[in-house]
């Protein structure tokens, strides 16, 4: 007992000198909304105050009483998005969020926005108008997404004054369910319906206006009367045709090179569709869409060079040596480059080329630990054509003129920074069931990035967890009921490429983003609108990338706003839906008991009939 106490003296010693320690502090306190822990769904609104003091990117969260970890998840992503849309660098800030709540709450990701703008508000010094309410949770891109037990939230914020109270866009009509008691007869039928429930009707009965809200910008307009600007993209594609043409050019010339090896052993149909896709892809000057299907054409030429020219295990483990040489060689290439030559303008390129190495060592680990020659073959194949695509990447090294090199400690503690956030992401991506798929690549990337790291290729491991980031975001961003999956995609995607745009207009001021540039380009040709959102993202977060690299973020600022952002949503069409629970008959069980003696008593004389 007595070292309990001593413990929790010193704690409170602790946290006290730490509250000492709050030096330039901005702090802002909001009431967020919640549903209570228990059997009978009920709102419940909680406090949340939010300190921000300088500091070096971490993020503390404290809860009473104790949350889930998706509340600890949706704090990290509230001060990331927030720096993000404001245009501020994370890691030049600590965040302090308190979450106080009078009796135990259900875990959950709805107070994600509400803290994005409350660290908007605590950074921009703005005040919080305290009679608007707000649920739903943040995505990266600064969206607002679907959350759940919305009308016990509503009653809440009315119970506490609320005048506004803002809900995601698309959950005006939602669905709750209640029991419902029915006599037919002798029969009493209990059911449960699911009644629909028009939110913003519902709020005019309880005196509370409800507006649906897409963004946290719009959601912030409604709190302070504020917005962030935005300023047109002007951005040239054209002036990067020659550099994304060579790219291609070169990957052509070595495609057509191993066709040439390979005819003789005969080529599949596959092969040669990718390569006159890319020479489609070609001549209307997509040149990195162009640059992929050769690279993917080289993949299945490779792989029929391979199984015609390794005829046994010998072959394959000469194979395994002379790759895994080439690698080595690389390695100690790129370490050279990166120890003596990285720059603002190479970075990019550096980094790409070692991310692409790391894959290269993957599937040779794969190839090596595969349980039958096919499988060998199909990684060798990979590995041994990312190698040469890192070569043809490398190739653009010599189109820079002129450079600024970069404090490589600084570009230490940056690759440090996406490391934490690219697990803290996967982590909270699983504990709200995002898409599986996507956070299994994300964590493919995040361990690429954790070796390239740990070998001390830290452009190439900040590239890699953009990519892991990139992914485990999307696997929350895309959650979404499936009437509306379609039209979510839809914009998303058209959202993507105009932020995608903004920031490539931004970091062209500085650099040349080839590498983004490469991206954007090859969204705008995926058929797929996931594979689009996948590299539009890639594309706006390595364009900031570089910009943090280079110092140069240009910062947002806030305008007044007279009018509100958005026009109030229609309602739709709605429905109850009945499903029968079960049926209760009165005096039931005295029925059942006098039916089991009378079929017992008919089944003994049944008995002796039959044994005569």
């Amino acid at each position: 007992m007595k070292k309990i106490v001593c413990l929790l003296a010193i704690l409170l010693i602790a946290a006290a000198h730490a509250n000492a320690q709050f030096v330039n502090a901005k702090t802002v306190s909001i009431k967020a909304v919640a549903v209570k822990t228990g059997k009978k769904p009920e709102g419940a609104v909680i406090d949340i105050t939010v300190t921000i003091t300088p500091g070096n990117g971490k993020v503390f969260v404290s809860t009473s009483p104790y949350t889930e970890i998706d509340m600890q998840g949706s704090a990290q992503l509230a001060a990331l998005t927030a720096c993000d849309l404001l245009g501020l660098d994370f890691m030049k800030y600590d965040f302090f969020y308190e979450i106080r709540a009078e009796t135990p709450i259900v875990g959950g990701p709805s107070a994600g926005a509400v803290m994005t703008v409350a660290t908007i508000a605590a950074l921009k010094n703005l005040s919080i108008k305290r009679d608007v309410f707000m649920t739903g949770m943040i995505y990266p891109d600064g969206y607002v997404g679907p959350v759940g037990g919305i009308p016990y939230k509503l009653e809440a914020a009315a119970k506490n004054k609320a005048k506004v109270f803002l809900i995601p866009k698309g959950q005006r009509i939602v669905y709750v369910e209640e029991t419902v008691e029915k006599q037919k007869g002798p029969f009493i039928i209990v059911y449960t319906r699911t009644k629909p429930v028009d939110l913003v009707e519902y709020g005019k009965s309880l005196g509370v206006e409800v507006v649906e809200v897409s963004t946290i910008d719009e959601a912030l307009w409604y709190y302070t009367g504020y917005m962030i600007s935005k300023s047109k993209p002007q951005i040239n594609l054209s002036k990067y045709s020659d550099l994304l043409k060579m790219l291609a050019f070169r990957m052509k010339n070595e495609t057509l090179k191993l066709l040439e090896t390979v005819k003789e052993f005969g080529v599949s149909d596959e092969a040669m569709k990718l390569i006159r896709d890319g020479d489609e892809y070609f001549e209307k000057g997509y040149y990195y869409t162009a640059t992929s299907k050769y690279y993917q054409a080289k993949i299945e030429l490779r792989k029929t060079y391979y199984s015609r020219t390794i005829k046994d295990l010998n072959d394959l483990n000469r194979e395994f040596d002379r790759i895994g040489d080439e690698i080595d060689k690389m390695t100690k290439y790129l370490k050279e480059l990166e120890n003596k030559t990285l720059g603002i303008e190479s970075f990019q390129i550096i980094g790409g080329s070692e991310e692409r190495l790391a894959w290269a060592e993957t599937y040779l680990f794969d190839a090596k630990t595969s349980n039958d020659r096919s499988s060998a073959i199909e990684y060798l194949s990979l590995a041994k054509e990312r190698l040469e695509s890192v070569k043809v990447w490398l190739s653009l090294l010599k189109t820079i003129k002129e450079d600024v090199l970069i404090d490589r400690e600084e570009l230490k503690k940056r690759a440090e920074f996406y490391l934490r956030e690219a697990r803290s992401l996967i982590v909270y991506a699983e504990s709200i069931n995002g898409y599986r798929s996507l956070i299994s690549q994300a964590e493919e990337s995040l361990d690429v990035a954790e070796r390239l790291f740990n070998t001390g290729f830290y452009s190439g491991a900040a590239t890699a967890c953009i990519d892991s980031i990139v992914k485990s975001s999307l696997a929350v961003e895309i959650i979404a009921p499936s009437d509306v999956f379609k039209e979510l995609l839809k914009s998303k995607v058209e959202s993507s490429k105009k932020s995608a745009e903004f920031s490539l207009a931004e970091a062209e001021k500085i650099v040349t983003p080839i590498l983004s540039i490469a991206y954007y380009e090859f969204a705008k040709n995926q058929e797929s609108p996931v594979s689009a959102l996948i590299y539009y993202k890639l594309c706006e977060r390595l364009a900031k990338l570089i910009l943090f690299v280079s110092e140069a973020y240009p910062k947002r600022e806030l305008v007044k706003v007279e009018y509100p952002p958005i026009t109030p949503s229609k309602g739709r069409e709605i429905v109850s839906v009945e499903r029968i629970k079960r049926i209760d008959i009165p005096g039931f069980e005295s029925i059942l008991a006098i039916s089991a003696i009378v079929s017992s008593y008919a089944y003994a004389r049944f008995l002796r009939r039959r044994n005569g």
